[in-house]
């Protein structure tokens, strides 16, 4: 569905945050991009969206390259929740309307709204409607953030770390979510995450970055222990306790 030829980000200064970065993104694939800070992991998410062009390289979906279309058209294939957005004043019922803007002419319908609420019932956040997202709490608001991007019902969605700062409770409460949507949906769905024990536990692929590079993409019990503690340059295992992976370092 989303894939990426070769990409390469390159400063002014010559510094490469991506060198030659290449990637296949699946329907119904939920894949988890992990490595240190300072990867790349933001540069590739922003780049994948086209928020960022590449010095070289190209992402295609469906076969169609991005660098070609417009925003709108971008965002009703593409999904992007960045790393850091400020609340801004008004009801979560606008806020998660906000995310039909892309398929919205000049007023919202009768189906913009029925999607909105539809979205909002599987979030769990539809009780909070009339409640202003100044007054939510960082877990409320991190789920009213993901359901505006999902009423943008675009095909690929792509979180950049969703679950930082939050609980456990509410950090499996959103993964549970977005892992369920992403099969019922059958969308592409990438997510950023530091939490290796949650990335081990959720993601169908993983994606280990390191230095702007990709150290290993596929399926998880094909990550070996070497390639983390390669990336993270600390003493990595990896488990599996009562049928599930564990990170251990």
């Amino acid at each position: 569905m989303l894939t990426a030829n070769n990409l390469t980000f390159q400063l002014k200064n010559g510094r490469k945050i991506l060198e030659e970065v290449s990637f296949t993104l699946g329907e119904g694939e939920l894949c988890a991009v992990i490595g240190p800070n300072g990867a790349g992991k933001s540069t590739l998410m922003k780049i994948a969206c086209g928020i960022h062009k590449p010095t070289w390289g190209e992402v295609t979906v469906r076969d169609k390259k991005i660098s070609g279309m417009k925003r709108p058209e971008i965002a009703k294939h593409i999904a992007y929740l960045p790393q850091f957005t400020h609340a801004v004043p008004c009801s979560v019922y606008d806020s998660v309307l906000l995310g039909r803007k892309p398929h919205i002419s000049w007023h919202p319908g009768s189906n913009d709204k029925d999607i909105t609420d539809s979205v909002m019932e599987d979030m769990g956040i539809a009780c909070m409607r009339d409640k202003c997202v100044t007054e939510l709490s960082g877990g409320e608001f991190q789920k009213t953030l993901i359901a505006r991007a999902l009423v943008q019902q675009a095909e690929i969605l792509m979180l950049d770390e969703p679950i930082n700062h939050l609980d456990v409770r509410n950090q499996l409460d959103i993964m549970d979510t977005v892992s369920e949507i992403t099969k019922r949906g059958r969308l592409a769905t990438l997510v950023v995450m530091h939490d290796l024990n949650l990335a081990m536990r959720y993601a169908d692929t993983v994606m280990l970055m390191n230095d702007g590079k990709i150290i290993y993409h596929g399926c998880r019990g094909g990550l070996t222990d070497e390639a983390l503690t390669e990336a993270y340059r600390t003493d990595i295992s990896i488990r599996q306790v009562e049928g599930k992976y564990a990170v251990i370092f």
